[in-house]
């Protein structure tokens, strides 16, 4: 999907470098399934490697940039409702994330014991689950919507200040 604005289309990439991750996750859950996964795998280190990394400092600054800079815009034009659903979403999302990175960094560090995989497939898998949701609604709703909110000066400053934070 292509957006006319910067910033939506910004956005829009980082949804599917995250799909990618939680993809890379998910398939990396399914094949090791109840048996911890070889941690000499480069496919196994690379999916928690990318999890420790995307999930704590790019979704964070994702989330906290559409908060201060997105929903406060779509509030002052009268639309509530979005961005308090959203937010709701990323309040349940972040501390999963958060849990799954630290989890990853572990597990590189020492493995995975049984339970610890156990936990580990758990919170993942929940936060795949919310995650896809999660952007799916923003593509479907919030990005189109940035292409008719934001006029060029704007949506130019919002890009370049993600960028520089990003």
């Amino acid at each position: 999907m292509d957006f006319t604005r910067r910033t939506a289309q910004l956005l829009h990439e980082d949804h599917r470098a995250t799909i990618k991750v939680i993809e890379a996750l998910d398939q990396m859950i399914a094949r090791a399934r109840k048996n911890a996964p070889d941690l000499t795998d480069p496919s196994t280190r690379a999916a928690l490697t990318a999890a420790t990394h995307a999930i704590e400092e790019e979704v964070s600054v994702h989330f906290a940039f559409e908060e201060d800079e997105l929903f406060t815009r779509l509030e002052e034009m009268g639309d509530v409702e979005i961005g308090a659903h959203l937010r709701d979403e990323h309040a349940a999302i972040l501390p999963l994330g958060k849990e799954v990175a630290q989890r990853a960094g572990r597990a590189l560090k020492g493995g995975f014991s049984p339970s610890e995989w156990g936990e580990f497939r758990t919170i993942t898998g929940e936060l795949i689950e919310r995650m896809f949701a999660h952007i799916q609604k923003e593509e479907m709703a919030l990005l189109p919507m940035l292409d008719e909110l934001l006029d060029s000066e704007t949506d130019m400053e919002l890009a370049t200040s993600y960028g520089e934070n990003h």
